[in-house]
């Protein structure tokens, strides 16, 4: 289920990197940074859910990164938002 997440994750900020927004050369440099530390979150999941951590601590600590993960994803998801948003609006003053 995590793992699902942070795929998911990972995939939105690979297409906010090739989508037609402009984004200036550190957004775009700061979107490759994200994208870098949650494939290395994923493959932290990935080993945790093959090996099934019994130890209290790590369990704490992955479920922190779930949580971690699921707000971030929020916040990409309103960022996307806004970007279709300010697009949508840069287009109907074009006509």
């Amino acid at each position: 289920m995590a793992l699902a997440l942070v795929s998911g994750i990972t995939q939105q900020l690979g297409s906010f990197i090739t989508s037609e927004f402009k984004l200036t050369a550190s957004v775009k440099e700061e979107i490759q940074k994200l994208e870098s530390k949650f494939r290395t979150i994923q493959a932290v999941l990935n080993d945790a859910e093959k090996r099934q951590v019994k130890e209290e601590a790590v369990k704490l600590w992955l479920d922190k990164l779930k949580d971690v993960s699921y707000e971030m994803d929020d916040v990409l998801d309103e960022w996307n938002t806004a970007m279709i948003k300010a697009a949508n609006c840069e287009r109907r003053r074009k006509y």
